[in-house]
């Protein structure tokens, strides 16, 4: 049994900014580990923008702490080894990160046993929820994404008649089946599914089928990279109809990698640097500034997630010494956090509920889908 030394009363919006001191010498480390290498390496490296734009950013007098940068490479192996790093290290209270779902998995139980909370941005199994006292996630779920695009593919988009392509593996095939259900119960029909591998090449067999079918539309769950390629041999092949994507595919890299193909591409995302509010117009400001770019949804979610723990552990510090299981008392209680992604709490399995935007390719550029 573990036990919890400090819980503060906090009923927080945690809206108080904090500074960060200098990296030497500091009191606590936040571990931020995610994949900042190989074919994925744009959503860890926005994921890293984001939570070290909020280090350097927020501004409260004395609270010295920093960020210990680890690449998990995207295996669930090394996310097992670089958990047990940051558990052996007592100065780390917190962890941020995570691209993959399977690398949060592994590293979960590690984590758990250790008492060292976590809130990941990028990852969406359903398996995660209520995995662990000490997980949270500032990003929704596959099931809960899945469901509201095809609903909206359905109803707002008015698609009809769908085929289904998705990346043979947890994330795939769960947003896959909650968007095709919600389609259905919308209206449309769900014409042909298809499995594909991460890091297939070729996809004109599979267009083949697809194109047999004469759907209007097509839903692509998986990431940017294999997306570019079936966009790209799409448009090769002839076939004309509406794609579909998940937040995985909302990376500049996919318009870079479809070769123009992607134009007219409709995905969604949790956050929409075109909507200003008194929290995200500073925010996009600042990114642009610092990296000359804009914002996306991990930069986004990146920055939350580690807004949300500066803040926490500076109110923690007013009261007792900082501790992970204060910490994860204190994080329990967070209500109505004001996030560039909109407000920012966790259910009692970890989750957070939120809102989606859903984007166009339009020019090489995503711009919002305006509804009526």
């Amino acid at each position: 049994m573990k036990s919890w030394n400090t819980v503060l009363p906090l009923s927080i919006a945690l809206g108080t900014a904090v500074a960060i001191g200098p990296v030497h010498a500091a009191d606590y480390k936040v571990g931020l580990t995610a994949t900042y290498s190989g074919d994925f390496a744009a959503y860890g490296q926005s994921l890293r923008n984001g939570a070290e734009l909020a280090f350097k950013t927020k501004a409260q007098q004395g609270l010295n702490i920093s960020l210990d940068i680890v690449d998990d490479r995207g295996s669930p192996q090394e996310g097992v080894l670089v958990a047990q790093r940051l558990c052996s290290d007592p100065s780390v209270v917190a962890v941020l990160g995570y691209t993959f779902s399977s690398v949060a998995l592994a590293a979960v139980p590690i984590l758990d046993e250790c008492s060292l909370p976590v809130i990941a941005s990028a990852v969406t199994s359903p398996d995660l929820s209520g995995a662990s006292a000490y997980f949270r996630r500032n990003v929704m779920t596959d099931a809960e994404q899945g469901r509201r695009m095809g609903s909206f593919a359905a109803k707002t988009l008015e698609a009809r008649n769908i085929y289904v392509l998705y990346q043979q593996d947890d994330y795939g095939y769960g947003v896959s089946d909650a968007f095709s259900t919600a389609a259905e119960a919308g209206g449309a029909t769900i014409s042909g599914s298809e499995a594909y591998h991460l890091g297939e090449n070729n996809f004109r067999t599979l267009l083949t089928k697809v194109k047999a079918e004469a759907p209007d539309t097509v839903f692509i769950g998986g990431f940017y990279a294999e997306a570019a390629k079936i966009l790209e041999q799409a448009k090769q092949m002839g076939l004309n109809v509406q794609f579909l994507g998940t937040d995985g595919s909302l990376n500049p890299q996919l318009v870079a990698l479809s070769k123009g193909a992607a134009e007219g591409m409709v995905v969604y995302g949790m956050f929409d640097p075109s909507i200003e509010s008194d929290v995200s117009a500073g925010f996009v400001s600042a990114y642009r500034a610092a990296y000359k770019a804009d914002p996306d949804v991990w930069a986004a979610l990146g920055y939350d997630a580690a807004s949300v723990v500066i803040a926490t552990i500076a109110e923690q510090k007013k009261i007792a010494e900082v501790d992970r299981e204060g910490l994860n008392a204190a994080l329990s209680l967070v209500k109505d956090y004001p996030g560039v992604t909109g407000t920012i709490q966790f259910n009692d399995k970890g989750d957070r509920e939120g809102q989606l935007f859903f984007f166009r390719v339009q020019n090489g550029i995503f711009e919002p889908v305006r509804t009526k």
